[in-house]
């Protein structure tokens, strides 16, 4: 017990430090500076046996469960509807164009990293095209470009690409329906899996519309701030505990739809204060626990051997993102800004990195691609920010 709490100050201590240096020079999300403390536990071996142990590990999963509930929480299905045709065409193109190619490379250039599975190929491509808007918005904003066409297509894009994620864990839960698992793990039978995502998806529903009601009794009698507090926590579990008594998969799942049933039970004054709160336990309290997972389980020694897969990885993703963006944007925003704007949704670090980490530990992909992906992503983002805030600097887009 003792080694975790000292794990815990000093994953505290590298988010203040660190966190700090990231948010304001690399304009990166601070909570990522356990990922990269999680690298150097990995190579190093400290604290590896803590951070194995069963007590972590419930950290761990919690830290997962929240930035997922959150990302339910956060989906507005009112904002999107309203979106133009080109941001669902430019959001479903640009990300699915480099999910297919990236796919591709995967299954005929490294088809033993996939398992000699296509659809692994292209459930691991996809998550891994999604983007990291957290670190984009930041930046549009500092430069006073939100409001315009550039800003809105980036933020719109990256709205639309959270149903893309919530879409990859749904195929993930799913995915031992098609094709065996590979490591020997106790798994319930293909249709039970299926009948608890269908079930999932019904309660999900019908709370959905029962939530009208729900929302309208609170704000006639007025409750007490607890109630608040307690009805996100007990939505937020029931949820996840619905979905881990069919599979754990499902679970991951259930935390997005239990946020999204949340969101329409809550009365709109509310909705600001409780994001807050769960905000709070999901990123300040938990998510660092969970990165330091992320960056711990990397393989320094898998990518040092073999820097091939990042290298064609790497190329393969960003040039498949530019061009995408260039056939889709041009009209638009002009050859210079759609290819900036294809550079921009490059950015990675989303809910891709939670995906990639329960593929990699249901055994559907290898340890080496899941640290070749986790390193890309690493090396590739300074480079992207880099660019994109030196060019928004200069001139400032349509």
């Amino acid at each position: 017990m003792e080694d975790i709490l000292l794990l815990i100050v000093i994953s505290y201590g590298v988010s203040l430090g660190l966190g700090y240096f990231m948010e304001k020079y690399l304009r990166m999300p601070w909570m990522f500076a356990c990922l990269f403390f999680g690298l150097v536990l990995s190579a190093t071996g400290v604290f590896r046996a803590t951070i194995e142990s069963d007590v972590f590990n419930v950290l761990e999963s919690f830290g997962m469960y929240f930035l997922l509930f959150l990302i339910g929480f956060n989906l507005d299905f009112e904002k999107i509807e309203k979106l133009k045709k080109y941001v669902f065409a430019g959001a479903i193109g640009i990300v699915a164009s480099e999910g297919i190619f990236g796919s591709l490379i995967l299954y005929f250039i490294f088809p033993a990293e996939v398992h000699y599975s296509y659809l692994v190929a292209l459930i691991t491509a996809l998550s891994f095209a999604t983007v990291g808007e957290a670190i984009l918005l930041p930046i549009l904003a500092e430069f006073k470009i939100v409001k315009t066409n550039f800003g809105q297509l980036t933020l719109g894009i990256g709205t639309l690409d959270d149903i893309i994620e919530v879409l990859m864990l749904v195929a993930v839960a799913v995915l031992p329906g098609f094709i065996p698992v590979i490591e020997a793990q106790t798994l319930p039978d293909p249709t039970q899996i299926f009948s608890g995502l269908v079930s999932l998806l019904l309660l999900t529903f019908i709370l959905l519309k029962i939530g009208r009601k729900i929302k309208l009794t609170l704000e006639k009698n007025h409750a007490p701030s607890f109630v608040f507090a307690v009805l996100t926590m007990l939505v937020c579990f029931s949820f996840i505990a619905l979905g881990n008594y069919v599979y754990e998969s499902l679970a991951a799942v259930g935390a997005i739809f239990g946020g999204m049933v949340l969101r329409g039970m809550l009365p709109k004054e509310r909705l600001y204060e409780n994001e807050k709160a769960v905000e709070f336990l999901g990123y300040v309290f938990l998510s660092p626990m969970f990165f330091l997972s992320v960056g711990a389980t990397v393989s320094l020694n898998l990518i040092f051997v073999a820097p091939l897969l990042i290298i064609i990885i790497a190329i393969a993703v960003t040039s498949a993102k530019c061009l995408a963006s260039f056939l889709l944007l041009r009209k638009l925003l002009g050859t210079k800004y759609s290819l900036l704007a294809g550079i921009g949704l490059g950015v990675r670090f989303s809910t891709g990195l939670i995906v990639q980490l329960i593929l990699l530990r249901s055994g559907f992909i290898s340890l080496s691609l899941y640290s070749a992906l986790v390193a890309t992503a690493i090396i590739l983002n300074p480079f992207i920010i880099g660019i994109y805030s030196w060019e928004l600097s200069h001139e400032k887009p349509p």
